[in-house]
């Protein structure tokens, strides 16, 4: 795994970056991302993030889960291909609603 966000309701508001405070969004090392999960919210489908690699758009991805449940890999993770994540490049996850009542988690695998 790349990244593992636990995001507090409060801060997961439309435009701003999720992974910005999370060490792991830059490494000095090449990696390969290979997924990404987003679970939490009210609902199912009623959030979304936009994640990138430096700046180039990887893909839109909603919660397929509501608040209080954990991410299963077999079940949440929506696969990207191999996507090469340069050194020094940053991999950003930009909210593109505002979260409802529940917490959010979202992993980068």
């Amino acid at each position: 795994m790349l990244m593992n966000l636990h995001i507090l309701t409060a801060a997961a508001l439309v435009g701003v970056d999720l992974a910005a405070q999370d060490r792991n969004n830059v490494s000095s090392r090449p990696r390969i991302m290979t997924g990404v999960a987003v679970v939490g919210s009210v609902a199912v489908n009623d959030f979304w993030v936009d994640v990138f690699i430096g700046n180039t758009f990887v893909g839109r991805f909603y919660n397929t889960k509501a608040a209080g449940t954990q991410i299963v890999q077999n079940e949440d993770v929506r696969p990207v291909g191999r996507k090469f994540v340069p050194p020094a490049d940053k991999i950003s996850v930009i909210a593109g609603v505002n979260a409802g009542a529940g917490n959010v988690d979202i992993g980068i695998f």
